[in-house]
């Protein structure tokens, strides 16, 4: 079982720029504005509904980001939950609505924090990346530009007010949920490093189906937080632009686990990655398209492959083989290609192995 101390020290990592909450004056469908967050200045026992003011576009028009705060009746950790950094990325929101809808204030110790759709621009755009209007129009990772610049462009004004005036001080730990991109598909899947114990305990909290032991990525949400020593982990949940409630349950179960294991709520815990029988690895490896075609993937999320297995197969339109792709490791087959149409280095298989080399025990 997991104790209660796992994370004795995470309110002292937390960030230490703090400020009472600022309202705007406006409403959104009867929700207050907000430009700045600060937890501490709620009452307590009560949950809240806030629009979140970020960044401003080509009209001079803010957009604006949902956000929800469950302040406990009692002081505790602070937990911050967040949804759709890829605007195509959505299985998450309805996790984070859920958890919500379960959460009584009245008996929480400390408080959770739930941002529904961080990237409205690339929600609306129906496309992973936040999108430009500068030059034309162009398109940025929203997941790679993270703590932002506070006069930067749009997306990385947008990513500064989220890290410096919506999670500063508010989240002493963080879930930064995802999905596979548009065209590709992922099971229940987390990103952590397992260099950092308290990151490597959280994510075995998830009754995830693989885990990848990973060093993390540089101005990725989750790496950002874990440098300024507050443990995150990226949960993948499964396809973009649908809700799969078998993997929306399971990542409600793990964010109760976590919850329970901090003390926040009572409960017993759920099924973990040791009931899971979660697969660990150390390194993963995209195998791509090399030319255009139409793509047959022979294998499912999931399954266990050896090298040298047949693994997908790409005809041009008449039918004709054009390639055929082998498994690079003995592994799990992590995520898959699940759009027949595949351009040059689209992924068709990707796959989760363990390197035994020293250097990798951490991630590769």
């Amino acid at each position: 079982m997991y104790k209660v101390t796992m994370f004795a020290v995470l309110l002292a990592g937390a960030l230490n720029v703090q400020a009472a909450t600022v309202y705007t004056g406006d409403k959104i469908d009867g929700n207050p504005v907000i430009s700045k967050l600060d937890v501490d200045d709620l009452e307590a026992g009560k949950v809240y509904r806030f629009m979140f003011q970020g960044a401003s576009n080509g009209i001079g028009q803010h957009w604006y980001v949902p956000v929800l705060v469950a302040k406990g009746a009692k002081t505790g950790p602070k937990l911050g939950l967040q949804a759709a950094i890829h605007g195509d990325e959505l299985n998450g929101t309805r996790v984070i609505q859920q958890v919500f809808e379960k959460l009584d204030p009245t008996r929480l110790k400390g408080s959770v924090v739930g941002v529904v759709g961080a990237n409205p621009s690339g929600m609306l755009a129906n496309n992973r990346n936040w999108q430009l209007a500068n030059d034309g129009g162009y398109m940025v990772d929203f997941n790679r530009i993270w703590p932002g610049k506070e006069k930067g462009n749009t997306a990385e004004q947008h990513a500064w007010l989220l890290w410096n005036n919506l999670w500063a001080g508010n989240a002493a730990m963080f879930v930064d949920m995802h999905t596979q991109s548009t065209g590709t598909e992922y099971p229940l899947f987390i990103y952590a490093d397992y260099s950092n114990a308290q990151v490597k305990q959280m994510a075995e909290l998830f009754p995830a189906d693989q885990i990848k032991a990973d060093p993390g990525e540089k101005g990725s949400v989750e790496t950002t937080f874990v440098e300024n020593k507050i443990p995150a982990i990226t949960l993948e949940i499964g396809q973009p632009k649908l809700y799969q409630p078998e993997l929306i349950a399971r990542s409600l179960v793990g964010v109760n686990n976590l919850m329970i294991q901090q003390g926040m709520i009572e409960g017993e815990l759920g099924a973990t990655a040791k009931e899971q029988k979660t697969f660990v690895g150390n390194e993963m490896d995209s195998i791509r398209a090399e030319v255009g075609g139409f793509s047959e993937i022979l294998v499912k999320v999931g399954d266990s492959v050896v090298k040298g297995q047949k693994v997908a197969i790409q005809r041009n339109a008449f039918g004709d083989t054009l390639r055929e792709y082998t498994a690079s490791h003995d592994g799990k087959v992590l995520a898959i290609g699940n759009d027949p149409l595949r351009e040059p280095r689209a992924l068709l298989v990707r796959i989760l192995f363990n390197n035994p080399a020293p250097q990798c025990v951490n991630g590769c």
